[in-house]
């Protein structure tokens, strides 16, 4: 499947536990993805022997549609880093082995910016780099002092993102020297409609069609400076929300977040990897979600033994299908089997826009 090309994985399949286990003493793979449930020895016995001979190995286990709290208390002391419920879609899967191997999800890469100051010698390239962009403006830091009104040119360009580099005409409008370096703003010069809209796409939304669904990447803050006006044209079919680089929302975003949904007008749409800012309003204000469902979110683990936290990426289906409805626990990773980390916050609260449903 394309989005697996693009990682260049070497896959290695055990049909029984006992296989699995074997092929982990002598591959020593990065990670395993076991069913729970396989014949011979059991997913759960399997992870927690991978787990004292190679501690490095990342495990992710799929269980069943429901899961009962004898099951539940097995996924705890398997050691395992993330659950999934079977089945799941391809994307979740991808979300998954990406989290695990540190790797970049889809709309998570990262651009280059060039910066050059314009006269009328030429352009003298600078080593400064950027620290804020938006789509009317940057926030720069330069080794050198530049005067107000002086003309910037720059060069962004991410592989991964953009056919072609996007060239930006800016006016420095303040400076500041502190700590940093020479602290600049740059307003953005006659910008024209394609680079806005592309400017948009590295800073507040990214698209990866797909050829059932379209995929919607959101980024950074949603504030009441938010703007989806660009994003309305496109919001057509099946729509997949990823919310996974949301850092932030206030009340006005919130606003501004709800009134999108109801002018998109679409159906049927789908929030997957929502981050902790996301989960958090959604909690509070139910008509975050539209009428959308949540298949995957980030929830806050703590280690009460020593103190870890860590982000764990859960499917939704991993807490409806558990008798209680409670949130998987873990293995810490510093204390190892013996300390767990669970959910650093009151799950009916946390986990309101779930049980609302």
């Amino acid at each position: 499947m394309a989005p697996f090309r693009r990682i260049g994985l070497e896959l290695l399949v055990g049909s029984t536990g006992d296989e699995a286990l074997e092929l982990a003493k002598s591959e020593r793979p990065d990670l395993a993805i076991l069913d729970a449930d396989m014949p011979g020895r059991s997913g759960y016995d399997v992870t927690r022997d991978i787990k004292d001979q190679a501690p490095g190995c990342r495990v992710v286990l799929v269980v069943g549609k429901r899961i009962s709290g004898e099951q539940m208390r097995r996924v705890s002391e398997s050691g395992c880093d993330e659950v999934l419920v079977a089945p799941m879609t391809t994307d979740e899967l991808f979300d998954s082995i990406s989290i695990q191997l540190g790797l970049p999800r889809r709309g998570s890469e990262r651009f280059d910016i060039r910066l050059a100051v314009v006269s009328d010698d030429g352009d003298h390239k600078v080593d400064g780099h950027v620290t804020n962009l938006s789509v009317d403006g940057a926030r720069i830091v330069l080794p050198e002092p530049v005067s107000e009104g002086a003309h910037l040119r720059l060069t962004i360009s991410g592989a991964d993102t953009f056919d072609q580099d996007i060239h930006v005409e800016a006016q420095v409008v303040w400076v500041q020297t502190g700590e940093e370096g020479h602290v600049i703003g740059a307003a953005f010069e006659d910008l024209d409609s394609e680079a806005r809209i592309r400017l948009s796409r590295m800073t507040q939304w990214d698209i990866a069609p797909g050829p059932e669904r379209t995929r919607v990447i959101f980024k950074g803050d949603i504030t009441e400076a938010t703007s989806f006006d660009d994003l309305l044209p496109i919001m057509v079919g099946r729509i997949e929300f990823d919310l996974s680089q949301v850092r932030y929302i206030n009340s006005l975003g919130v606003r501004e977040w709800t009134d999108f949904l109801k002018r998109a007008g679409i159906q049927g749409y789908e929030f997957q990897a929502c981050s902790i800012p996301f989960v958090l309003q959604a909690s509070l204000s139910p008509s975050m979600l539209g009428k959308g469902t949540v298949t995957s979110f980030f929830a806050p683990y703590y280690c009460t033994t020593c103190d870890y936290t860590d982000e764990r990426l859960l499917q939704s289906a991993t807490v409806l299908a558990a008798e209680d409805r409670e949130p998987p626990r873990f293995a810490c990773p510093t204390c190892g089997s013996t300390a767990e980390m669970e959910l650093d916050d009151i799950p009916s609260r946390y986990l309101a826009f779930l049980y609302d449903d």
